[in-house]
């Protein structure tokens, strides 16, 4: 495949990343929304924390330029950014649901896609 191809096709899949990682963001910032205007229910999706990880895709582009010698390096970091980022979201969606109020059973995690939802707590003016 010629080079300008694979940059042509790795810089879509980089537009999808960013695409998906808007997504989770959004549904994210929904949730966080809702908790603040002490929504009857709090609902989050765990794949929204995964699609912020989406958003090294375009970090696959540094590949091209760069000396063979630091290509370890960058995919490592690539894959430390894939696993950090939905996991500092996770931990900065639980802290602001704590202060809010809302708890969610069972305890929101990364894994074993699937929804997570917390009632209104009792101390909520909304």
């Amino acid at each position: 495949m010629p080079r300008a191809a694979a940059i042509t096709i790795l810089g879509g899949f980089s537009l999808l990343g960013l695409l998906a990682a808007g997504w989770g963001l959004s549904d994210i910032s929904a949730a966080l929304t809702a908790m603040r205007g002490c929504a009857a229910k709090a609902v989050i999706d765990n794949s929204a924390f995964w699609f912020l990880g989406l958003s090294v895709l375009p970090l696959f582009l540094l590949l091209a330029p760069l000396p063979h010698r630091w290509h370890t390096r960058l995919l490592a970091a690539i894959t430390a950014l894939f696993i950090l980022l939905p996991a500092g979201g996770l931990l900065v969606f639980q802290h602001s649901a704590s202060a809010a109020g809302y708890v969610f059973t069972p305890d929101l995690s990364l894994f074993g896609l699937r929804e997570f939802s917390a009632p209104r707590p009792l101390a909520c003016s909304g």
